[in-house]
């Protein structure tokens, strides 16, 4: 494919999140799209974004003028959605995290090789500015020997019913913790430790659109890495802040970083000792806000159009994540 054709993106779902990619689509060139889902609700979306729609997911799949596709439903169908891509030849986009569980991304992963089409999961905040820079410095050893980081995500949750429930695959998890997990892997590695600290659903009611929920899926978890660079790491995610809270700080021999992608906040930079361009002391930045969805997109359409795997995000990524999930679900005790 060539940049100067447009391509068509298959998007299977119509939520919330469906309408984030919607709308960063619309803001790339060369980009059509069709949406697809269940539910009624697909064609009043499809007419508030002037996109296509089709009534049936496994026809849209199947259709032979759909060059990719994008999945934007609950957790527990996305193995079944992305399996049926890859049989038709498709490239697929999928929303975070990749599966229910290893064995699912397993299977993705084996018929993503047998295929040859790429898989792009959607951790957007590799895209973020101020996360980037973060990269640059740690890799650049501007800290000297990190030591010890904090990956913290809030929000308040109660926005659908289902991702509070855990057999729907909602949960502090699914929802928070993989974005920092992620963070922490593209950073320092994959760990050689990994500890549960704290599980906990605190708030086992909800009021969701209109009405109050029973609800069983964790909506407090604290986890406890060691990289095998001897770094401690913590990752704090939750449902229960009632403002947005996204940040990660990290402490090295020569000083400390601290950034968020909440632009009202500065990055802070201190050091020791100068290194490279960054003077002793504190060294303040500022990033702004930015369409993460429109920069993730781009990259998946970049990729697609030139066909090669994508350098941030890619499916090995997503296994190493699902590998320490596994492992943090085989340490937790049953709800029951």
């Amino acid at each position: 494919m060539t940049h100067n054709e447009t391509l068509h993106v298959g998007v299977i779902g119509c939520g919330k999140i469906a309408e984030k990619h919607l709308n960063a689509y619309r803001k790339l060139k060369g980009v059509r799209v069709t949406v697809t889902d269940i539910v009624p609700k697909g064609q009043v979306v499809a007419r508030r974004y002037g996109v296509g729609w089709h009534p049936d997911p496994d026809g849209l799949i199947a259709d032979a003028g759909v060059d990719a596709v994008d999945v934007c439903i609950p957790t527990p169908a996305h193995a079944e959605t992305i399996l049926k891509a890859l049989d038709a030849g498709k490239p697929v986009f999928c929303e975070k995290p990749l599966a229910r569980n290893l064995e699912e991304a397993r299977a993705i992963a084996k018929k993503a090789k047998e295929t040859g089409r790429i898989v792009m999961v959607g951790y957007l905040y590799r895209f973020h500015p101020a996360f980037q820079f973060a990269r640059e410095v740690l890799q650049e050893e501007v800290l000297g020997r990190p030591y010890f980081a904090l990956f913290r995500l809030g929000g308040r949750g109660s926005h659908k019913a289902w991702k509070h429930k855990r057999e729907t695959g909602g949960g502090a998890g699914n929802e928070m913790l993989v974005h920092m997990l992620d963070l922490a892997l593209w950073y320092f590695g994959p760990p050689r430790r990994v500890r549960l600290l704290e599980l906990d659903t605190v708030l086992k009611e909800r009021e969701i659109e209109g009405r109050v929920v029973q609800v069983d899926a964790e909506d407090l978890i604290v986890l406890q890495l060691e990289t095998e660079g001897g770094v401690k790491v913590l990752c704090e995610s939750d449902l229960l802040t009632p403002s947005y809270m996204n940040y990660m700080e990290v402490q090295g021999t020569n000083g400390s970083l601290w950034t968020s992608i909440l632009e009202h906040f500065p990055t802070l930079l201190y050091l020791k000792e100068p290194r490279g361009v960054y003077d002793r002391g504190q060294n303040v930045f500022e990033f702004p806000r930015v369409d993460l969805f429109e920069r993730e997109l781009e990259h998946f359409v970049r990729c697609v159009r030139e066909g090669t795997p994508p350098e941030l995000n890619s499916l090995d990524d997503s296994l190493r994540l699902m590998e320490i999930l596994e492992r943090v679900r085989e340490a937790t005790p049953s709800h029951d």
